[in-house]
């Protein structure tokens, strides 16, 4: 499909901008700016009174586009993850219709009005993602009276007006384990590749596992568990056996190279693709879902 690049530039500094690729039949309705505003960011899907979300303060930018053409609102969103992954944003809810909240979940959003944004509450997907302790956005897409509706609503900070959240960064850096273990509890192996089916590591440094290492003779009653996890090719069990075999292997070069780390204050466990963090229908996607997070399960 051909594409063309949208660029969502919501301060005068281009290198922050958020760049989408969008259909190229999807032509923008409007977009509204505003230099200092309120900002709700999805965390979960309606729970019943409200939708669990992160308060931010910036400059908040919404942007709708249309296709004449219908396209399936699940598929056009998933086009979106490897995107914002690239970009270094951390996915943090993604859902559709009825299991985001339908009714309640669609109008606890600032959606803009008709005839710019149309949402069948039937059929509409979502995402929301943040990058840092500064930027976010939301991406909502739907079918209705047979086009394809979307709409990207994004915050980043403005000159005006300072952010008002607890500091967060998208550990992806290996000097940034430590604090990624601390806040989080989890961090995602990055420099580890595994091929399509395959456990075996190519190489034996690897900038993380040197981190992690330093993290364990920092804390050492802290215990971990590295977690393999795999794209979604194949059956589930065969798929939970090779994310054991790629945290087995994972955890063999470790011991073996940090010798002065207990055996057992390493272990290994393997999910398969239970647990994604980009949609499966593209290369680029399960290449991401194909890795290793270490996950902290004892501190004393």
């Amino acid at each position: 499909m051909l594409r063309i690049t949208a660029l969502l530039i919501l301060t005068a500094l281009p290198a922050a901008a958020l760049e989408l690729n969008l259909p190229v039949n999807m032509q923008k309705t409007t977009e509204v700016q505003s230099g200092a505003d309120r900002f709700k960011l999805p965390m979960e899907v309606w729970d019943g009174s409200k939708i669990p979300s992160l308060k931010l303060i910036g400059g908040v930018t919404k942007a709708a586009y249309i296709s004449k053409t219908q396209v399936s609102p699940k598929k056009l969103a998933a086009a979106f993850l490897p995107q914002l992954i690239r970009q270094e944003y951390e996915v943090q809810l993604q859902c559709s219709d009825s299991v985001c909240g339908g009714f309640d979940f669609r109008f606890g959003l600032q959606v803009l009005p008709p005839p710019d944004m149309y949402v069948d509450l039937g059929n509409f997907a979502f995402i929301s993602a943040r990058k840092g302790i500064n930027q976010a956005v939301w991406i909502l897409v739907s079918n209705s009276l047979g086009h394809t509706h979307l709409q990207v609503t994004t915050v980043q900070p403005s000159d005006q007006t300072p952010l008002h959240i607890i500091p967060f960064t998208n550990y992806r850096e290996p000097e940034q384990l430590r604090n990624a273990l601390a806040t989080l509890g989890k961090f995602t192996l990055y420099d580890l590749i595994f091929q399509a089916g395959a456990a075996k590591l190519e190489g034996e440094s690897f900038a993380t596992l040197d981190a992690l290492a330093e993290y364990l003779r920092e804390f050492p009653t802290h215990k971990i568990i590295l977690v393999g996890h795999t794209d979604s090719k194949g059956p589930l069990t065969d798929n939970i056996m090779l994310s054991k075999k790629r945290a087995y292997a994972v955890q063999a070069l470790f011991t073996r190279i940090h010798k002065d780390i207990e055996s057992e204050r390493v272990k290994a466990e393997g999910v398969g693709y239970l647990s994604p963090v980009s949609q499966n229908e593209t290369a680029e996607g399960r290449k991401y879902n194909r890795r290793v997070e270490v996950v902290v399960w004892a501190t004393q």
